[in-house]
């Protein structure tokens, strides 16, 4: 065999083996990287919190007793029964603790955040979970493709389109989804009765056993499974071959396997009747967050681009879409990755506008609400719980970027 027949070092597998004791260190440092970003999450959050907190009692000039309609006693003996009437510090100690001991805080009017949770946490994490993955996937895949293909007229359009989209301004693009989708088009229906299950097909809910926030929960629940399963597979399959699955492959399968457990768990033509519901918010979420993806991975294909191991592998002979999705996009799709964990809170701030806008039963409603009626601990507990999922996506996106990239391991020995 000539030495133009020896394969790559760089693209051929080896096996490492470690010492007991480096095994050993491995470990505590990963347990110590652990530790420290949580406890740096927890701190960050509770910081936060703080800071909200003691903003809205200082900055907001009114407060809940000065929205009801009721004497001046009555007003007064409403805020001493809610605490109102304390030393604001009194007030921030009570909220810590009802934080712990209620469910995240409890609303003035006696429910508490986790008994609305339950209820509103499902719908919004259906449209959420959906656009989030369906603008990912389209977005990393326009940005690839317009970066690999160059300048020219179907790049500078769905560039200029992606910025559009990106600085659009939530509510402004539901009402032109509302406009072309359901009153031009008829594709999609919306949410127009003050109950929106008014708006389900009655006949297919008629008599289900489960109601539609339950059925919400199991969708968002399969769809996780399977897309941590194709994730295991490729992950597995590009270790045994050197190659997952294909793209269309994958995308077929991450749309009939949730719907065949759909139909297994004996929900399937009602979970399919929410997503003709939810089409209008999952569609105008998806266009509201698909830009940034699009433009940061067009912006790291391009400096991949020029790469040596890019050239090596052009002149190793491969075709230009084995270059481009297996061995440019891969590292391509970090920073995209990074990013994506990054814009969650806008992303859920951007969500909640959207639901809002198209009368969605979602967090957006609870929580304009709340506002409305000056239900500040309401508010504030729904903010906590938009920080708890931001630290644990960026705590798992941290871990995952330690695990898969052997360049930053020495970032678990640093604070």
């Amino acid at each position: 065999m000539s030495i133009y027949d020896k394969p790559d070092p760089i693209d051929t597998p080896r096996e490492i083996s470690m010492s007991p004791d480096a095994m050993k260190s491995t470990a505590w440092q990963t347990f110590r990287f652990i530790v420290l970003r949580t406890l740096r999450g927890l701190i960050a959050l509770f910081l936060l919190i703080t800071f909200l907190f003691f903003f809205t009692r200082v900055f907001v000039p009114y407060d809940f007793s000065e929205i009801t309609i009721m004497t001046r006693a009555a007003r007064e003996a409403l805020r001493q029964r809610l605490g109102l009437d304390l030393p604001l510090m009194q007030q921030y100690w009570n909220w810590i603790r009802n934080i712990f001991a209620d469910g995240f805080g409890r609303s003035y009017w006696g429910y508490t955040v986790l008994d609305s949770l339950r209820f509103f946490l499902p719908m919004s994490m259906f449209i959420f979970l959906t656009g989030t993955i369906i603008s990912f996937l389209l977005g990393q895949w326009l940005g690839k493709v317009t970066a690999w293909k160059g300048s020219g007229f179907f790049s500078g359009s769905v560039t200029f389109s992606a910025i559009a989209l990106y600085t659009a301004f939530p509510p402004w693009l539901g009402f032109l989804m509302f406009y072309f989708f359901f009153l031009k088009l008829r594709w999609l229906r919306p949410v127009l009765h003050s109950n929106p299950w008014a708006d389900l097909t009655f006949e297919l809910w008629e008599g289900f056993h489960l109601i539609p926030n339950q059925v919400a929960s199991y969708v968002v629940l399969s769809i996780i499974i399977v897309f941590l399963g194709l994730v295991t597979l490729n992950i597995y399959l590009s270790k045994r071959r050197g190659r997952g699955l294909t793209t269309g492959l994958s995308l077929l399968l991450g749309v009939l396997l949730p719907v065949g457990l759909w139909y297994l768990l004996g929900m399937g033509p009602q979970a399919l009747d929410m997503l003709h519901l939810g089409g209008l918010p999952i569609l105008t979420y998806v266009f509201l967050s698909v830009g940034e993806t699009m433009i940061i991975m067009q912006t790291t294909m391009r400096d991949t681009m020029t790469e040596a191991y890019i050239t090596t592998a052009r002149a190793k002979g491969l075709a230009e879409h084995i270059i481009r999705d297996k061995h440019a996009s891969r590292l391509a799709l970090i920073p995209v990755l990074s990013r994506l964990v990054v814009s969650i809170p806008y992303l859920m701030t951007g969500m909640v506008i959207i639901e809002r806008a198209l009368d969605w039963p979602g967090m957006g409603e609870i929580v304009f609400t709340s506002l409305y009626n000056m239900d500040l601990p309401i508010v504030l507990g729904y903010l906590l719980v938009f920080g708890i999922i931001s630290m644990i996506a960026r705590f798992t996106l941290e871990l995952l970027q330690v695990v898969l990239d052997p360049r930053l391991k020495e970032r678990m020995t640093k604070w």
